[in-house]
């Protein structure tokens, strides 16, 4: 992992709650989050699980929402190097493309996690890590 990657923070698209990101089963999303996502476990029981990575905490629960209908975005210190270690671990991440959100210009990539919930990855352009 690269250090210049660094997670900053998170926040939810919509509706979804990013202290209870819904999966189908612990044990193979909790494995995804610390093998390819770069997460370090936190805490875990039978339906929930919280996960950290630099200043950012996640939580995952078995709630009986949609994963599919479930998003959020994370800000990070570089793009192009979390897309590299992302690639590399079987992540299959998005292209990355430039975006304009609040009058910031962003660099930007999507991603999935095997139940489907949708991340996007941010930094704004111009800024070093």
């Amino acid at each position: 992992m690269s250090e210049n990657v660094y997670f900053k923070a998170t926040g939810p698209i919509g509706d979804t709650d990013t202290n209870a990101l819904p999966m189908k089963e612990v044990g193979p999303t909790v494995d995804f989050y610390t093998q390819c996502l770069g997460f370090a476990l936190v805490s875990r029981d039978e339906t929930t699980a919280r996960l950290k990575r630099d200043d950012v905490e996640i939580g995952l629960a078995v709630n009986g929402q949609d994963p599919e209908q479930a998003s959020c975005w994370f800000s990070v210190g570089d793009v192009d190097a979390l897309w590299r270690e992302y690639e590399a671990a079987g992540v299959s991440p998005g292209t990355i493309d430039e975006q304009e959100y609040g009058g910031r210009r962003l660099r930007v990539f999507f991603a999935k996690d095997p139940n489907g919930v949708c991340f996007c990855f941010t930094h704004p352009v111009g800024q070093d890590g």
